[in-house]
């Protein structure tokens, strides 16, 4: 974890993307989300196509949220370093 972590911080300062663990409440509520729906799935031991799936859709809305947010964050951004401009 140390390695794959400290490679992944390297790459992001050679591509001057910031690349830390700083998570806003957004990420963090998230992260607990998902734990909590992980340990609800697979408390019983047992898996099926349908637990899958869930899991699956549970992904694609994380993903989705993460976008859309990254997304806002960097729409609202621009537009206030144009008004900032004269």
């Amino acid at each position: 974890m140390f390695v794959v972590h400290s490679i992944c911080v390297l790459v992001g300062w050679i591509m001057g993307r910031p690349l830390d663990l700083n998570f806003q409440l957004f990420e963090t509520t998230t992260l607990i989300m998902t734990v909590l729906a992980v340990a609800f799935m697979l408390q019983d031991g047992t898996s099926n196509y349908f637990k899958g799936v869930i899991l699956v859709f549970c992904y694609l809305i994380v993903a989705a949220n993460l976008f859309s947010s990254t997304l806002f964050m960097e729409l609202t951004f621009v537009s206030s370093f144009a008004e900032d401009k004269p």
